[in-house]
């Protein structure tokens, strides 16, 4: 009869036994954590590019093109004043007039087309552009021909050519019913473009909910990058405790495969790290610029709004005035109760506001001349920093490419798994 074995042969077998199935496991673990790291890799970098991508095609020009249109229709409501008020032209509002409605209609359609705050807002600004704003012009034009109605065609003063007998007073009574009618439907317009509920206050509405949705400082994929990191460190353990397995069954002084996944590893975390924190840093500052470049906008309003009450009070006194908007840094409060700091508060402290400030003194030439040059100054700061603005915004926007870098990275990470254990496998498996 054939002698059984004795327990120290069963020791030895079972521990060859569980050698490859220990190989195995920790192969099988390596495995799953490097499909962890590029998965968390990949969903990090998608994620920033998309809020990059999303500040920069949409919610950053939609708050740009709302308040540009601001300050166009509030120049077209003072050139409207300055065109029809006498000593004016006494015609059709000048080609300033219509090149300012052209241009804010224009912004206003871009505005609704990349809003972020919904097509509640959307369906709101575009009946502001083709239903208010058809009014509005309705108004100016109307104030524009009122002198037609029997009445002089020519400015005051200018000679009609009545003979010598004709009545001054009658001619002069006829003359201040013109200036009457006229500046009665150009109250009508003005009142409709700067009333609480008209023109100007719905596009600041509008401007104000899509500012709540520019990102917060320090916005990036935390929790993401979080769990990269975390599989990381997981994978780097794994990787240590491969080699010293490694080195105690195989007697190997260091695996070169595990050896260059440690340093791609080390390289891949690090690199999402910097780029996490790089990209955070670009967005908050395309954010910042898009705040600059809003308030900018919104002093050009403000000043264009001055002018035209000073313009209103120096040619027709008489004549009421409707509810005017808030100043430069003021922004409607949403209906819903968003607030307004994403752009109101930070009006205050934005570089180049105390230098167009600057560009009210000196001069002369009264106070017409004041605010040409305030707006001259300001029109120079809102092309530079918009020039700022379109850099940070590019600067902002991860390459294409980098997706696809953390997928090579993790493909080298499992390649080089391979080449440390594949050999290893295949000698129990021979």
């Amino acid at each position: 009869m054939r002698a059984r074995p004795g327990r120290g042969w069963l020791r030895g077998r079972a521990r060859e036994t569980s050698t490859p199935g220990r190989l195995l496991l920790l192969a099988g673990l390596v495995v799953l954590a490097t499909l962890a790291v590029g998965a968390t890799a990949v969903a990090t970098v998608l994620s920033q590019r998309h809020t990059a991508v999303t500040l920069a095609d949409r919610t950053s020009p939609t708050v740009v093109d709302a308040v540009r249109a601001r300050a166009l229709l509030a120049d077209a409501d003072l050139v409207a004043a300055q065109s029809l008020l006498p000593p004016g032209s006494w015609g059709p509002p000048t080609a300033q007039f219509q090149e300012d409605i052209k241009t804010a209609g224009q912004a206003l359609a871009r505005a609704a087309d990349n809003s972020t705050a919904g097509e509640a807002d959307r369906a709101q600004i575009q009946a502001v552009n083709n239903g208010l704003l058809v009014v509005y012009q309705g108004d100016v034009y109307i104030a524009a021909n009122a002198n037609d109605d029997g009445t002089p065609s020519t400015p005051p003063g200018a000679d009609n050519g009545a003979g010598a007998g004709t009545d001054a007073s009658a001619s002069a009574g006829s003359t201040a019913a013109s200036v009457g009618l006229t500046g009665v439907y150009l109250v009508y317009a003005s009142d409709l473009m700067r009333e609480p509920t008209g023109i100007l206050a719905t596009v600041a509405a509008f401007q104000a909910r899509n500012s709540a949705n520019l990102p917060d400082e320090g916005t990036a994929p935390w929790a993401l990058l979080g769990g990269h990191l975390a599989a990381a460190v997981a994978l780097l353990a794994l990787l240590v405790y491969a080699q010293v397995f490694l080195r105690h069954r195989f007697h190997r002084a260091m695996s070169l495969g595990l050896l260059g996944a440690a340093v791609v590893l080390v390289l891949l975390a690090g690199g999402l790290t910097a780029l996490t924190l790089r990209t955070s840093h670009d967005i908050d500052r395309g954010v910042r610029e898009t705040t600059a470049v809003a308030c900018l906008w919104q002093a050009r309003e403000a000043a264009a709004i001055i002018e035209q009450d000073r313009t209103f009070g120096e040619l027709a006194p008489g004549l009421a005035r409707g509810a005017v908007l808030p100043t430069a840094t003021d922004i409607q409060n949403d209906q819903n109760g968003q607030d307004d700091v994403a752009v109101a508060d930070g009006c205050g402290g934005q570089a180049g506001l105390p230098a167009a400030g600057q560009a009210d003194g000196g001069g002369g030439g009264g106070p017409a001349a004041v605010y040409q040059a305030r707006d001259a100054r300001l029109g120079v700061l809102v092309g530079e920093r918009t020039t700022t603005l379109d850099d940070a915004l590019d600067d902002a926007i991860p390459g294409v490419g980098l997706p696809w870098a953390m997928t090579a990275g993790t493909l080298a990470l499992l390649a080089l798994g391979a080449y440390a254990f594949w050999p290893r496998i295949r000698e129990y498996g021979s």
